[in-house]
């Protein structure tokens, strides 16, 4: 390690997956800003690749939002990445992290924070601010991660069992009382769906998102869209396509109708 760095803390944790999937979270820059909107907002790639990722990082400060370029990058043949800030804040800091294996869904975690401060006292306040950041982030990140092998898992699962019977409506109840029970929450074997409503009415959609399986049951509804907490992604109410023309898209939402008998349905949509 560089003689001008000191080592201002080490934060080590155990996080309940394993070292796949904590290696997919690490080259995942695109989180940041929405599973970790708390410490930042904004992030512009430059540059990523199997030896991981450089971006423009912008922290969710208070007034005038400060820019960060971050470089991580991971050792050849290791389970070891550093995160080195080019730019801003803290340049020079070079945060050093070994991840072990330790079961099949287990991982250790140890972070080691290297700051450009000659002062030992000071790099030691500094790397007990930065351990508490850490684990607020490793928190957020095991949540989701245990979400992501969740979905793995049951998406698995669904394929063994082929594909389900065609179901082509499912009752909600009363037409009449149906805005005063939504958000409604519908599980069935076409899958799990929920019923909202919007200025243009009833709309329904898939709560698990088709990028990573991440939680859409209480997912943010904005300009006809269901918003992804995970990573952004916004998905049309109308034909569930993303909104930036990207090719991940849900399938065709069910529509919310009215039958003859003033009986709401969940109407899905033709397979064929």
């Amino acid at each position: 390690m560089p003689t001008e760095l000191t080592l201002g803390a080490v934060y080590q944790r155990r996080v309940a997956v394993s070292l796949e999937r904590v290696w997919e979270n690490v080259h995942d820059w695109e989180h940041l800003p929405w599973l970790h909107d708390a410490s930042f907002s904004g992030i512009e790639l430059e540059d990523s690749g199997e030896w991981g990722w450089r971006a423009r990082v912008r922290l969710a400060s208070p007034g005038e939002a400060e820019t960060l370029l971050i470089d991580l990058r991971r050792e050849p043949d290791r389970n070891v990445y550093h995160t080195r800030t080019l730019e801003g804040a803290g340049k020079g800091a070079d945060t050093l992290v070994t991840l072990t294996p330790e079961t099949e869904n287990s991982t250790h975690v140890r972070v080691e924070f290297w700051l450009p401060i000659a002062d030992a006292e000071q790099a030691e306040s500094v790397g007990a601010s930065l351990v508490a950041v850490y684990t607020r982030l490793w928190d957020e990140d095991e949540s989701m991660m245990i979400r992501r092998q969740q979905e793995l898992d049951a998406a698995s699962a669904r394929r063994r069992e082929g594909v389900p019977p065609a179901i082509d409506a499912i009752s909600l109840g009363p037409w009449e009382s149906l805005s005063s029970r939504l958000p409604l929450r519908i599980s069935s074997a076409a899958g799990d769906y929920r019923v909202v409503e919007t200025g243009a009415g009833f709309a329904a959609h898939m709560t698990r998102c088709p990028h990573w399986g991440g939680p859409l049951a209480d997912a943010e509804i904005s300009d006809g869209h269901v918003v992804c907490p995970w990573h952004g992604y916004r998905f049309s109410l109308d034909d569930g396509r993303a909104a930036d023309g990207r090719r991940c898209h849900m399938r065709p939402p069910p529509r919310v109708e009215c039958d003859d008998h003033g009986e709401a349905r969940l109407v899905f949509p033709d397979r064929g």
